[in-house]
């Protein structure tokens, strides 16, 4: 009977996730046959087409260029918000001064989307933007990112580093200080310097810690809209158009349903291909 009673609050307990899984699997089913459709928002009925519109996508010479912007994206800002975080959260375990500075690091990861595109606009501003301010007092040509093909794609990753690093720094900053302090004494004792301390003892303690944090990043990368539309609208001409930006742009904002549940589709599929193996990587990391 305890046994029973015990199954029914598991259940009850785990019903607000199942839920959601369910309504996300048929989402997922649901988009996967609206693709397969022409269809336009209220302008009649659906269409069989088949694969029509992932012929006409794959042959898109745009969204073949959102595709690649997407993955460099993902991949870019994931790694360097990794490496940045661990940098910034091992820094912070060294200081005397962690109280003041964690604070301040964090500021960024709070700002909403809007308030960050609109400080890092003006701080780029290719006039009054502080950048060339300060470049221009050292001597060197100002500089406009934004409207630089070459650039505009690693500034919005650099925007995305800067804001969302102190989560990970949050992260892996926890793990490090839940690390016995016998361990590091007795380490130190022993003649391991800071340098060796953090290679062969404090890092590999937390590394299933990093690893799912990067897994988060990857996943939260995937959803990379509101900065790239508001800062740069995709352009300059298509260097920061990215698959999401086309849903919205070709899919949503016209109401051709059927063709932006086929960039979802592939938006998705993309995302389980980077995933998938990462997540049976750390799974696998984690049984050791």
């Amino acid at each position: 009977m305890r046994r029973g009673i015990t199954n029914r609050y598991q259940l009850l307990f785990l019903s607000p996730g199942l839920i959601a899984l369910l309504l996300f699997i048929f989402a997922l089913v649901y988009t996967g046959y609206i693709s397969l459709y022409a269809y336009r928002l209220g302008a009649g009925s659906l269409k069989w087409v088949g694969l029509e519109n992932y012929l006409r996508l794959f042959g898109d010479e745009i969204f073949r260029t959102a595709v690649v912007n997407t993955m460099v994206f993902v991949i870019a800002a994931a790694l360097l918000e990794i490496c940045y975080g661990i940098l910034l959260a091992l820094a912070l375990y060294w200081s005397n001064l962690r109280k003041v500075f964690t604070p301040l690091l964090v500021i960024p990861m709070l700002l909403p989307g809007v308030n960050l595109v609109v400080l890092w606009r003006f701080l780029l501003h290719p006039d009054l933007g502080l950048l060339n301010i300060f470049l221009t007092t050292l001597g060197f040509p100002p500089l406009d990112p934004l409207n630089d093909p070459d650039l505009a794609l690693w500034t919005v990753i650099v925007m995305d580093v800067w804001q969302l690093s102190p989560l990970v720094m949050l992260i892996v900053l926890a793990a490090l200080s839940s690390i016995p302090r016998e361990i590091t004494i007795a380490a130190r004792v022993d003649g391991a310097g800071k340098r060796d301390l953090v290679r062969y003892i404090m890092l590999p303690m937390i590394k299933n810690v990093i690893l799912a944090v990067l897994l988060i990043r990857l996943i939260d990368a995937f959803r990379i809209f509101e900065k790239v539309y508001l800062l740069t609208k995709g352009g300059p001409g298509v260097s920061t158009e990215t698959i999401q930006l086309q849903i919205y742009t070709r899919g949503v904002f016209p109401l051709e349903v059927g063709f932006g549940a086929a960039m979802s589709v592939i938006l998705v599929i993309l995302s389980m291909v980077v995933i998938i193996p990462y997540v049976l990587f750390v799974v696998r990391s984690w049984r050791r």
